[in-house]
C-alpha cells in the first residue's frame, strides 16, 4: 500500500498527483468519518427566525449518502398556514460529470409531512394568522407547543448507528436536569454526557437512559421523536420532585462511564 501526503513549504510548487492526493484524502475522511451515520443532520443547523425569514444555520448534512458541508447560512421564507408545515432539505438533483459530481439541494417549506428519500426534515411548525414564529421555550414541555413554535421532535438528526433525537432537545434537557437540585447522580452525569458530545448523542445510549428511568422495554426497539420527546419530558418531571424511578440507576451500576468525542 502506499500513501501520499503533500508537503507543504514554501516556495514548493505542488504537482497535480500531489493536488490530487490531497483532494481524494480530504473528500474520503469525511466519508469515512461519518460512514456508520444513517441520513439526516448530524451537527449544526440551527434555527432561527428573523422578521419573516427562517435562517438555517451551518451545519453538516448527511443524504442520499452523500455528506454535505454547509457552510452559509439559510434564508427561508414563512407565513402562517394554520396547519403544520415541514421546513426540509432536499436534493433537487444529482448530475455525474466526466470531472465532478453535481448536487443541488434547497430548503422548501410542504405541507406533506412525509419524507421522501431526497429529503430530511429541520423542523415543522403550525403559525396563526397574525403570529410570530418563535424559538426560544419557556420550558422543556414549550418545545412540542403546537402553536407558533419551531418544534423539533420530529426533525431527521443522524448519531452514530442509526437515528436519534434533536441535540438541541437534548442539550435543553441536559441544562434542565443541572438546573435541579433535586437531580440525582445519574442524571447528572447523563446530562454532562449529553452537552460535552459535539454531535447527537447516540439512539443507543439515549435508550439506555430512557429505559433506566422508566423501566420501558419498547423504548430501544424503535425510534419515534414524539414519543422519545414525551418520555423525556415525563423523566424531567420526575427528577424536579425528587421521586425515584423503576430501575433508575442501572445505567451507571457497574461504575462504568460513557464518553462521547
Amino acid at each position: 500500500m502506499e500513501h501520499i501526503y503533500p508537503a507543504f513549504e514554501r516556495g514548493r510548487i505542488m504537482k497535480k498527483e500531489l493536488l490530487w492526493a490531497l483532494r481524494d484524502y480530504s473528500y474520503s475522511a469525511l466519508q469515512l468519518q461519518y460512514q456508520e451515520y444513517p441520513d439526516g443532520i448530524i451537527s449544526g443547523c440551527r434555527i432561527k427566525v428573523r422578521d419573516d425569514q427562517l435562517i438555517v444555520g451551518t451545519g453538516i448534512i448527511k443524504c442520499q449518502d452523500f455528506i454535505f458541508l454547509l457552510t452559509e447560512e439559510e434564508q427561508v421564507a414563512y407565513a402562517s398556514t394554520e396547519v403544520f408545515v415541514s421546513l426540509k432539505f432536499r436534493v433537487k438533483s444529482v448530475e455525474e460529470m466526466p470531472d465532478y459530481t453535481r448536487y443541488v439541494t434547497e430548503f422548501v417549506l410542504d405541507e406533506n409531512l412525509g419524507r421522501a428519500q431526497n429529503e430530511l426534515e429541520i423542523c415543522r411548525f403550525k403559525l396563526k394568522e397574525g403570529a410570530r414564529l418563535r424559538t426560544e421555550y419557556k420550558d422543556f414541555y414549550d418545545i412540542q407547543t403546537e402553536f407558533d413554535t419551531v418544534n423539533l421532535a420530529d426533525a431527521s438528526w443522524a448519531g452514530r448507528g442509526g437515528r436519534t433525537l434533536s441535540k438541541e432537545i437534548t442539550d435543553y434537557f441536559a441544562k434542565k436536569v443541572l438546573a435541579s437540585r433535586k437531580a440525582a447522580g445519574e442524571d447528572i452525569q447523563f446530562a454532562s454526557l449529553l452537552l460535552q458530545g459535539r454531535e447527537a448523542v447516540p439512539w443507543e445510549i439515549l435508550a439506555g437512559y430512557i429505559s433506566s428511568k422508566i423501566d420501558d422495554e419498547q423504548t430501544d426497539k424503535d425510534f419515534e421523536g414524539k414519543e422519545v420527546f414525551r418520555k423525556m419530558e415525563e423523566i424531567l418531571e420526575r427528577i424536579r420532585k425528587g421521586g425515584s424511578s423503576r430501575g433508575a440507576g442501572r445505567m451507571v451500576a457497574d461504575n462504568r462511564m460513557i464518553v462521547l468525542d
